[in-house]
């Protein structure tokens, strides 16, 4: 994957992650619906990268076979966690704002998960590309 790329999508996912720090607050004071639309926008914008950036790249090291060596092992297995992650935020998201009679019921978990998935691919991406371009 061209660097530049990821570097792209590694600052538009920080980016987002500092929109999510920032719902998180507006939730924490029970601004509920300017959290929603925040997480609705960062939810959805996140896509962009995923789409253009971290799915080929992806499907790049799937087709590469060897999954003995982090190179390949450690990007796979964070496509794995990133692309449940980002369907689960998109999930919550539509629950929460459009579809509201879907499960759960009681949202609370649903949203702990999502944040704990995220954190692990957040951490995991940055990994992914300190190994490819900075080691």
């Amino acid at each position: 994957m061209n660097m530049t790329m990821a570097t792209v999508s590694l600052i538009v996912s920080i980016g987002l992650g500092v929109a999510a720090v920032v719902a998180w607050l507006m939730g924490r004071k029970r601004d509920f619906p300017s959290h929603c639309r925040v997480m609705a926008v960062a939810t959805f914008v996140n896509w962009l990268p995923v789409l253009v950036v971290m799915i080929p790249a992806w499907l790049g090291v799937l087709g590469v076979g060897r999954m003995d060596v982090p190179h390949t092992f450690a990007p796979a297995a964070h496509g794995v966690v990133g692309l449940l992650t980002q369907l689960l935020m998109t999930y919550t998201v539509v629950r929460m704002n459009w579809l509201k009679k879907l499960p759960p019921r009681r949202t609370f978990w649903l949203m702990r998960v999502t944040l704990a998935m995220w954190l692990m691919a957040v951490v995991g991406g940055t990994a992914i590309y300190v190994l490819w371009y900075l080691a």
